[in-house]
């Protein structure tokens, strides 16, 4: 579960990285009997929809020279699936949202 924390702290980079300076980062958490789901949501510029299918794509970035390797979505999906769980993101400009939903129950090598 310690990787679960390179998730956290790739998405709320990403947000921070693509907000204006008064931006609003919210995080949000939710429990029910079978899963566990955060959502990371900004107040940046969004995700261009003609991109957002790209955007977990390895070494794919909008960022600058030098600001960026286009790796870090990668691992956060990678770690996700890891957990047998789901990531979505929904984007407008002024709100992007990334959704992580976990299972509690984890499946056993043999069963996946």
């Amino acid at each position: 579960m310690g990787e679960l924390n390179q998730v956290w702290t790739n998405l709320i980079d990403n947000a921070i990285y693509a907000m204006e300076k008064n931006g609003e980062l919210f995080i949000e958490t939710k429990c029910n009997s079978n899963e566990v789901t955060v959502r990371i949501i900004d107040s940046g510029g969004g995700i261009p929809a003609n991109i957002v299918s790209l955007i977990f794509d390895p070494f794919f970035t909008t960022k600058k020279v030098g600001e960026g390797t286009g790796i870090g979505l990668d691992i956060v999906k990678r770690i996700v699936s890891r957990h047998n769980g789901e990531i979505k993101v929904n984007s407008v400009p002024g709100r992007t949202e990334f959704i992580i939903c976990i299972p509690y129950q984890q499946k056993k090598e043999n069963e996946q």
